[in-house]
């Protein structure tokens, strides 16, 4: 993962339901900048495809063939090596 913004974002998310219930709302890049901003963190375009990059690089052929098929919420969510049981 690449940017302070990100680390701080997975640190908040790890202990926050509210908030990575907050994330599953999120459709599209706007929507999580908005959301970030909100939180006073700085995340960009480059940050968001720096981590999803790095993320698809350690999937399998099969997940990657899927990658694109999740909601954009899931793939933050897995690109910050967070996993939701909700």
């Amino acid at each position: 993962m690449g940017s302070a913004g990100a680390m701080k974002l997975k640190l908040i998310l790890k202990d926050d339901p509210l908030l990575q219930d907050a994330i599953k709302r999120c459709n599209d890049p706007e929507d999580l900048f908005r959301l970030t901003q909100k939180l006073g963190l700085e995340l960009n375009k480059a940050d968001l495809l720096r981590m999803e990059a790095q993320t698809t690089l350690t999937l399998s052929d099969a997940e990657l063939e899927h990658w694109f098929e999740q909601p954009y919420w899931q793939r933050v969510l897995t690109s910050l090596d967070m996993t939701t049981s909700r």
